[in-house]
């Protein structure tokens, strides 16, 4: 059973796409089958890889391609035929194994193996898979071998295309009986088999497709070349041919928080299969996506209702009336001061020395109260307390019959008050997470710089969810904030009696997310209420898109039409095409009527508010350049990569007073390449402790995100950073080793 850290069920967004917590457990839910496949391939010495878009994922992403949501492994026949027989007897739990053999309607030349057969909300079951109720799982593709004979694979081809057109005519009731007894005869006298009608045409059906099968399988010697998927990436005239020497030698890389093996060549395969396959192209895929989206539409209708969600309330939209000026605690203080003046003003008219005592006393004591108002806001030693220390000094003065000139002291005591407080706009920003800190960081510096604000951070704490909703861990991030901020534990602000003019936020769910929640008392709906206007600025980038593009345009559900989106009174995006896209999915959501609404509220980011680059410090004045060295650049040109290599850093070195050189070795590179080519790595290895020894610059990994994209420009092999370079207007050059 693999262990997954909570923070993996977050939402994310990865090279641009948004990735919500359902897919994660979705994510999870598979390589947990993947874990016990690998469980019982490692004892059973079966043989299996990473194929397709999980071969792809594995090298470019280190895990799952972050538009998909399927897992796929591959296997030889004689790997496949030994797992299908041993899997049913080795499964833990409720694992279970898919074929046209054990599973009705099941008509696919492939495996899939599951978590459960059928939507499950258990309580056990949601425990052990991750809160995780549909079925999920990863498909095994068989891979056969291909005949050095073409004439001879062709003839198996047309074969087996024949075999399953006959399958699935007698199984969808396309035949009569004296078409199915031809059918038959003819199969039967072609391959020496003895194929018998059977009243249950299904099982007829699946009798055929096993023949097929043994159509597939029919070169199993070691003198073939190459082998094939095939069904369907090689019937039919498609015919796909995969070097046999690709797969000769396996190795493990990282997956996701684990490991997974694939073919030592998968450099040359997936450029066959894919060209530039470090090109990142989002494409719609071949299933629906989500995956389980159609599971759910099922149970929905055999339930006929719909499962909870976030539904529109139009009567937290809008505001029904424009705020009052002041509210809460500098409320209270004008308030105090204007009873004051009265008081003093009917104090001026009074003859009795005892009424006025009694009055003084009235006027001392809300002096008293204010200071002590003052005080919990502010805390102790504030000019504003001391003027009051000293009016009260003034009260006493006059009490014991001394003259002063009491209307002077009030008169200079609201005026500190005024300039100091009751004037002064608050604004408060509520962040939860230090890595969002970067795009709102430019609002708090705006707000610093203005002599009349005064702007409070404060850290939201948020909790982890068990798979029912339920409270699984709290985290509070204000030690991950620099001191300069000067953040506060939200527990220490008191939001209602502050009622800030503004309040930022950056957590738009309030409790409607899968991973995490925060208090009640913070939702959007409560802030909005203690707040003349409530502001949600979107933490995160992504890469441009349209409602064309369905995944993303179908994620967008998950941080759009929220509750701190719908209830806030501004909400700030990253462009106008974005901005274009909330109205339009916000409109979806909420009715036609509402368009207008969203159009009013929904604003793209102003200049100076971005500040969405990365806390590297420069401060040298040099030119920043991302050298990038792939697995695939290597292994293309594993010859002459090491001295290119060299080359290029003996340039740098050359111009270190002007650049600043940050080198990154693909993560793989160190994972794989001693397995692969052993010299090379040695090479590579020598060149990075020079490297380091002279300090030309500095190294990191793929993985160091932060680093990555803090560069000024790009220079080295093709990879997935190239876009975002691109994206970012930053020059890029791909290196030739040729030159």
């Amino acid at each position: 059973m693999l262990q997954f850290p909570d923070s993996y069920f977050e939402d994310e967004v990865r090279d641009g796409f948004y990735v919500p917590s359902m897919i994660k457990r979705a994510w999870a839910t598979a390589m947990d089958v993947l874990c016990e496949v690998d469980r019982i391939c490692c004892k059973y010495n079966i043989k299996y890889y990473a194929e397709w878009g999980t071969l792809l994922g594995a090298v470019r992403h280190a895990g799952f391609i972050p538009w998909d949501d399927d897992l796929d492994i591959g296997m030889m026949r004689t790997d496949y035929r030994k797992f299908c027989e041993v899997a049913p007897k080795e499964f833990n739990e409720s694992f279970q194994i898919f074929t046209f053999n054990t599973q009705k309607d099941f008509h696919h030349f492939l495996a899939r193996v599951v978590c459960k057969n059928r939507i499950c909300f258990e309580d056990e079951h949601l425990r052990r898979f991750h809160g995780f109720p549909y079925i999920a799982g990863l498909d095994i593709f068989v891979h056969d071998n291909v005949s050095n004979d073409a004439m001879l694979q062709e003839k198996c081809e047309k074969t087996a295309e024949y075999v399953i057109t006959v399958a699935d005519a007698i199984g969808d009731g396309r035949l009569n009986k004296a078409q199915e007894t031809e059918a038959l005869r003819r199969i039967n006298n072609m391959l020496h088999v003895n194929c018998t009608s059977i009243e249950d045409k299904e099982q007829e059906r699946i009798q055929l497709y096993n023949v097929a099968e043994s159509v597939f399988a029919s070169f199993e010697h070691e003198k073939c070349m190459e082998m094939t998927q095939m069904m369907p990436h090689s019937l039919y005239g498609r015919h796909l041919r995969i070097p046999k020497k690709f797969y000769e030698k396996l190795v493990r890389i990282p997956f996701e928080n684990t490991t997974i093996p694939v073919p030592a060549g998968f450099d040359a395969m997936l450029k066959r299969r894919y060209g530039d396959y470090m090109k990142l192209v989002r494409n719609a895929g071949g299933h629906d996506y989500p995956f389980y989206e159609s599971q759910k539409r099922q149970l929905e209708a055999l339930m006929d209702f719909k499962l909870p969600e976030y539904t529109y309330d139009e009567k937290k939209v809008v505001r029904e009336a424009d705020p009052e000026e002041l509210s809460g605690y500098r409320r209270y203080l004008k308030d105090y001061l204007d009873n004051i003046e009265r008081q003093i003003e009917e104090i001026g008219h009074i003859q009795d020395t005892e009424v006025i005592k009694e009055k003084l006393v009235d006027v001392q004591q809300e002096v008293i109260d204010m200071g002590n108002l003052i005080e919990k806001i502010k805390g102790e030693g504030t000019e504003s307390v001391r003027c009051l220390e000293h009016f009260c000094d003034v009260i006493y003065t006059m009490y014991q019959g001394n003259n002063a000139d009491i209307k002077a002291e009030y008169d200079n005591v609201r005026r500190i008050l005024e300039k100091d407080i009751i004037e002064k706009k608050e604004v408060l920003i509520l962040v939860s997470k230090a890595s969002e800190w970067k795009y709102i960081e430019n609002v708090w510096k705006k707000y610093k710089e203005e002599q009349d604000t005064e702007v409070d951070v404060a850290i939201l704490p948020y909790f982890y969810k068990e798979y029912d909703g339920s409270i699984k861990k709290e985290v509070n991030e204000l030690g991950n904030f620099t001191t300069d901020i000067g953040a506060i534990d939200l527990a220490q602000y008191d939001i209602a009696l502050h009622h800030p003019d503004i309040i930022y936020i950056q957590n738009p769910f309030d409790n409607e997310n899968k991973a995490i929640g925060i208090e009640k008392k913070y939702y959007s709906d409560r802030l909005k209420c203690c707040t003349n206007k409530l502001v949600y600025i979107q933490s995160f980038t992504l890469e441009e898109f349209n409602s064309s593009n369905e995944r993303e345009y179908k994620n967008m559900g998950c941080f759009c039409t929220v509750p701190g989106v719908v209830n806030s009174d501004e909400v700030y995006v990253q462009s106008e095409n974005m901005r274009n896209m909330y109205i339009k999915k916000l409109t979806e959501f909420a009715g036609k009527e509402t368009e207008n609404i969203w159009k009013d509220k929904i604003y793209v980011k102003p200049d100076w508010m971005k500040n969405e680059g990365y806390n590297v410090v420069k401060g040298n004045g040099k030119i920043k350049i991302l050298f990038y060295t792939s697995i695939s650049g290597l292994m293309q040109n594993s010859e002459i990569a090491a001295g290119k290599i060299k080359n290029v850093l003996d340039v740098f070195k050359q111009y270190s007073d002007k650049i600043e050189v940050i080198w990154c070795v693909q993560s793989l590179v160190d994972t794989v390449m001693e397995d692969i080519n052993r010299n090379l790595s040695e090479q590579i290895n020598t060149i990075r402790d020079k490297y380091r020894i002279e300090e030309i610059g500095h190294i990191c990994s793929d993985r160091d995100k932060d680093i990555l994209n803090s560069c000024d420009a790009y220079y080295g092999d093709i990879s997935s950073v190239v876009q975002e370079y691109r994206n970012a207007d930053k020059p890029v050059m791909i290196m030739n080793y040729e030159v």
